[in-house]
């Protein structure tokens, strides 16, 4: 069975906006009120210039979720348009690529921020945006070009990376969804210091474990002086 949502997203980030209006469509066809069909499709719209078909979206969005501020943010930008004048999207999405978000078990997680600012701050942000790794004593924030407070990290995740940050291991973070009450980023490893240098900086989770996997997580658990698990997985 074809993964209709992941065409629809992949077409969005190779710009393929054609493709996108019809896939987006064919989602809909089975579940009218999919709020993220829709509103793919509204974007879809804007990118082909057709004004009033993705402002009709929009609004059929805001009557399923009053409160969805993305719909909001882009009705507001259109009403805001002189008449005649083409919509423009942001310099970030227009430059994402169908690659950017393609998961490497230890080097790459998504993660969903905890302690996230208000919509109002979050509404400023696009797909894709990158933001900064912030630490602090016993927790990391994310924050944006302008250093202006988005999220935290978990607990948990912090409390490795600070330990990776510290040895000298550099990152990568990308806004990768936005919802009206949540924010995740992509994170990715981008080199690694010298104490780190053969220890993955995420443990592969079960459904990324492979066999050829076993000797690495058995390392990284060793230096970390951790009991090694690996055997327990592997049955």
């Amino acid at each position: 069975m074809l993964d209709l949502p992941r065409i629809a997203i992949d077409a969005a980030l190779s710009q393929d906006w054609e493709k996108a209006i019809s896939t987006n469509s064919e989602i809909l066809k089975v579940k009218e009120a999919d709020i993220e069909a829709l509103s793919r499709l509204a974007y879809a719209y804007l990118k082909m210039n057709k004004i009033d078909k993705a402002k009709k979206i929009y609004h059929s969005i805001l009557s399923i979720d009053k409160y969805n501020f993305v719909a909001q943010k882009n009705l507001d930008k259109i009403n805001s348009l002189p008449k005649n004048k083409n919509f423009t999207a942001s310099k970030t999405n227009t430059q994402l690529s169908p690659h950017l978000f393609i998961e490497e078990p230890g080097k790459t997680k998504t993660v969903t921020l905890t302690n996230i600012a208000p919509i109002s701050t979050l509404s400023k942000l696009s797909i894709g945006d990158t933001v900064i790794l912030y630490p602090k004593k016993h927790s990391i924030e994310i924050r944006d070009s302008g250093k202006t407070y988005l999220g935290a990290l978990p607990d948990d995740i912090a409390f490795r990376l600070l330990k990776f940050l510290k040895a000298g291991n550099l990152y990568h973070v990308l806004v990768k969804n936005i919802a009206k009450n949540s924010i995740s980023v992509y994170v990715r490893e981008l080199a690694r210091g010298k104490r780190f240098r053969f220890q993955p900086t995420f443990l592969p989770t079960l459904n990324e474990y492979t066999p050829g996997t076993s000797r690495v997580v058995k390392r990284a658990l060793k230096e970390e002086g951790e009991p090694e698990t690996v055997q327990d997985v592997e049955e």
